[in-house]
């Protein structure tokens, strides 16, 4: 036997096979991300990307985000080697596979935020927006005429605002609420202090909420884990903000029920955001 048949030859990787292995994992990035928006979305990683299936989800993530990029065209393109490549109105935003901080700054550049925080971009072109008066009269008669319209933001109670809209016969209403990724954190942190039943422990988390903030607290009892976890959440930079839902019907009474169910979406998803970060500090670092 030689010398050189001794040597064991290193296996040269199958070009398709890492393409596979990189397309999987980029599908897996991407429904982690788009879970934030659409929990019930169930992507198939073991197949190959259906595009237009996943543009369209990335664009109903986008209406549950709230981050005022509806006018934007969304669409995931498959890349050379397997990446899923996010893409807005044709430009590049970067990768499924991207710390969802790196994205959640790509796509804040984008945004266009009032004094209030609201997105002063427009859902529809330039010159459809109006500011919606007082009473039905007004809304009765866009709902039921067939031109395509917009209003500008209204304030509602509970730090809610609402605009709605028609292109084509969708009819919509679009519910907003910001939902501060480090307000949620703080929400679910006393969360998770309000259901300890150790009451000593529970009075000592108290105490030390009082030193370094209830966030500091409970990342110091559940150890370094929990906090790195977090910080690779996406549901910790992309968070449900607003609600749109739609219609083609032209009547009052159905302008009516999309607000109202705007509204209830809106707070069942977050609230069930809370409830993911809450479960996420209960259990990690246990």
């Amino acid at each position: 036997m030689t010398q050189a048949s001794k040597i064991k030859k290193t296996a040269t990787p199958d070009p398709v096979q890492t393409a596979q292995d990189t397309e999987t994992a980029a599908r897996t990035a991407l429904q982690a991300l788009l879970r934030t928006a659409l929990p019930d979305l169930n992507l198939d990683v073991r197949e190959a990307a259906n595009v237009h299936e996943l543009s369209a989800a990335l664009t109903r993530a986008h209406e549950a985000w709230g981050l005022g990029l509806r006018h934007v065209q969304h669409e995931v393109r498959t890349e050379d080697g397997g990446t899923l490549g996010l893409y807005a109105d044709g430009a590049r935003v970067g990768s499924a596979q991207d710390a969802p901080e790196v994205l959640a700054s790509a796509y804040a550049t984008m945004q266009a935020l009032d004094a209030d925080g609201l997105s002063s971009w427009p859902v529809l072109p330039e010159g459809h927006r109006f500011t919606l008066e007082a009473g039905t009269r007004q809304i009765r008669v866009l709902v039921e005429d067939g031109r395509d319209f917009e209003s500008h933001w209204t304030p509602h109670t509970g730090g809610l605002h609402f605009r709605t809209g028609r292109r084509g016969d969708d009819l919509w209403v679009e519910a907003f609420r910001a939902a501060l990724g480090r307000d949620l954190v703080q929400d679910a942190a006393w969360e998770v202090v309000e259901r300890i039943k150790d009451r000593a422990l529970r009075r000592e988390l108290q105490r030390r909420a009082e030193e370094k903030g209830i966030l500091g607290a409970v990342l110091g009892a559940r150890g370094e884990a929990v906090e790195a976890s977090m910080r690779r959440s996406p549901g910790l930079h992309f968070t449900v903000s607003a609600a749109v839902m739609h219609s083609t019907a032209r009547t009052l009474e159905a302008w009516k029920s999309l607000q109202k169910e705007a509204v209830a979406a809106l707070e069942a998803t977050q609230k069930a955001q809370v409830d993911r970060l809450v479960e996420l500090l209960g259990r990690t670092g246990r």
